[in-house]
């Protein structure tokens, strides 16, 4: 039997079955081979969803027990991925493998959607490249907005969906409203995962709105009522009651339905963190935390981190840039000379519908008025269809340039395309050229070794061996990775003492991981105990978003509870950036560091050691000494 094949528009090359699978082996080939020699280094923030979840397994409850300032599914999706294949690395970096080809095959259907299968398997490529090239350790690291995207997509996908009852009549009233229900859904999952995940639900609303002027003014037959064409039908019937309600109703009920489809959806989740008496942390941790860390900086700040940071992300991606302003320069001329014909009426609202979902994806990406690398997850999606879109319509209008003449300047549109890109690819996918040549090699060149990341994880174990009581210079510490130091921690036995518990004062959680340690207090970062944000601490000057009673009142918190545990070992990595914001700075904290003795610096961290189990070393120490000087 031959290999089905899709009925393609008119021109358009039709894709077959074989090609489906051949285009979908490839994307996975490169998803794979672009992320997987990252597998073997902790990026920025992965410390604190990898030790939130491995406390989750040891029976912690997630924010009472254990700080955290992100909503749960994040720690959840990462606690069930070590309870089943274990708590590795490489565990998550082939989830982020499989998950970025989950989206890609999401995008496919979504492009399938709108315009059809040539423009859906381009953008599917494309997410699968373009996710990897922007801050290496935003974009290889498994984060809350990574893990976003996909239902943050699946959500606008129906709710797109669910509108076209409205604009074309083309479903049943009741199909409008499951699929607008499902989408409120998806966005509730993906809420789960960063609250930004509600400009969905923005954008809904935004587009329903379009949608009554383009009902109102779209003479065409089917934005009639087809009541006519069968009384009797009950599909006929629901779809004219929907079409001869006026558009306000309509909308507003599939608004009401995308909003219920929400609270649903997010109903799970608070009755997890309800059942583990979490409630109130929750709401300190991640809401009001979250508003006051949202409000840092004036809106004059955030207008210019947006105008620099996406100028810098948009030169590094041209690609994107340049399809996307195609499309927009497309549809503004649409807009004001109309094409006569259906599938030119369909591809402009398919290409008004995604404009405007990336110009509220970028607005909810510019909350809080910092564009972190992984931030522009958030666009992503809507950026790799409208790129399709793009590349898809300039290479039609480049192939209708017949005359000679054309030639040439089709000729340098290629070229000027192609270069970009290559540029893209070399910029930032040169150092997994690198990091594949040390892995065939089997040994770590010297531009690894000088890698930020690299560079920043040998810190972190040369810290976690000092907690652990390993001589600096045992041989596993010359090689990264490396996760033997977890090997006889208390993550694989039972606790069992002051020596295997550790705290990190600063926010450094990766020691947790690379250790095997246990953390001495919930507090993964000093966020709630100082005030400062973690993406300023550093900074001289760093402005205090917490009342001085409420950071005290959980460094009461923690010294209550590092009294309980009683660690061998504290490090103090945030005193090292700034003496102002030092454990040794607070006097409740300089008190019961009184039991500590300073040993030095690890790498910009500095260590303290219980001077009790201090003592008792040196005592052994002078006995097996004295011992030996009688023989």
């Amino acid at each position: 039997m031959p290999p089905a094949e899709d009925s393609a528009a008119p021109g358009e090359p039709r894709v077959t079955r074989a090609t489906l699978i051949k285009v979908f082996a490839a994307i996975v080939i490169v998803s794979f081979l672009l992320r997987i020699f990252y597998s073997g280094h902790l990026y920025q923030d992965d410390g604190l969803w990898f030790t939130a979840a491995e406390e989750i397994l040891r029976g912690k409850a997630l924010y009472r027990e254990v700080y955290f300032d992100k909503p749960p599914l994040l720690p959840l999706v990462y606690a069930g991925l070590f309870k089943l294949f274990g708590a590795h690395i490489l565990t998550i970096r082939v989830f982020a493998i499989l998950y970025s080809s989950a989206i890609s095959a999401l995008l496919y259907l979504f492009g399938l959607r709108l315009y059809g299968k040539r423009i859906g398997l381009l953008a599917a490529a494309m997410f699968a490249v373009f996710s990897t090239t922007y801050t290496t350790g935003h974009v290889q690291g498994f984060n809350t907005d990574f893990l976003m995207t996909l239902p943050y997509t699946a959500g606008a996908m129906l709710l797109i969906r669910s509108r076209q009852g409205v604009v074309r009549a083309a479903i049943s009233a009741d199909s409008s409203a499951r699929l607008a229900f499902g989408g409120g859904v998806c966005v509730a999952v993906a809420f789960q995962a960063n609250p930004k995940a509600v400009f969905d639900l923005i954008f809904f609303g935004v587009l329903l709105l379009v949608a009554v002027r383009w009902k109102n003014h779209d003479p065409s037959p089917a934005c009639r009522s087809d009541s006519a064409e069968n009384p009797m039908s009950a599909p006929h019937r629901t779809a004219a009651a929907l079409s001869e309600s006026s558009p306000r109703t309509s909308g507003s009920l599939l608004l009401l339905m995308a909003l219920m489809g929400f609270m649903i959806g997010a109903a799970p989740f608070l009755i997890y963190i309800a059942a583990t008496r979490s409630l109130s942390a929750y709401w300190v941790y991640v809401w009001d935390w979250g508003i006051r860390y949202a409000a840092y900086y004036p809106t004059g700040r955030v207008a210019w981190q947006a105008l620099g940071q996406s100028a810098g992300y948009f030169a590094l991606n041209n690609t994107l840039l340049i399809a996307l302003l195609y499309v927009a320069a497309v549809t503004i001329r649409r807009a004001y000379k109309p094409a006569g014909g259906e599938l030119s009426r369909r591809a402009f609202t398919s290409d008004v519908t995604l404009l405007i979902w990336f110009a509220v994806s970028y607005a909810g990406m510019s909350v809080g008025g910092r564009f972190f690398g992984h931030y522009f997850f958030q666009i992503m999606p809507s950026l790799c269809l409208i790129g399709a879109r793009g590349l898809d319509g300039m290479t039609s209008s480049l192939l209708g340039l017949d005359r000679v003449r054309w030639k040439v300047f089709r000729g340098a549109v290629v070229g000027f395309l192609a270069v970009g890109f290559l540029f893209t690819l070399v910029r930032f996918h040169g150092r997994t050229f690198m990091l594949a040549v040390d892995w065939f090699g089997g040994s770590k060149s010297d531009v690894t070794a000088k890698w930020l990341h690299d560079r920043l994880n040998s810190e972190e174990c040369l810290a976690a061996a000092a907690a652990t009581g390993v001589g600096n210079d045992d041989p596993v510490l010359s090689r990264i990775p490396t996760e033997t130091l977890r090997s006889a921690g208390p993550r694989t036995r039972a606790p069992d003492g002051p020596s295997d518990y550790l705290f990190v004062w600063g926010y450094r959680p990766e020691v947790y991981y690379w250790s095997g340690l246990l953390p001495a207090s919930r507090f993964l970062s000093t966020q709630p105990l100082t005030g400062i944000s973690a993406d300023v601490h550093y900074f001289s000057e760093p402005r205090n978003l917490l009342e001085d009673s409420l950071a005290g009142a959980a460094r009461a918190q923690l010294i209550a509870e590092l009294e309980q545990t009683k660690p061998k070992y504290i490090l103090d990595e945030l005193g090292v950036f700034n003496y102002r914001l030092s454990i040794q700075t607070y006097p409740e904290l300089r008190e019961f560091m009184g039991s500590y003795r300073r040993m030095g610096k690890v790498g910009r961290f500095i260590v303290y050691r219980r001077w009790d189990t201090l003592r008792r070393h040196i005592l052994r120490h002078q006995r097996r000494k004295a011992g030996g000087s009688r023989e």
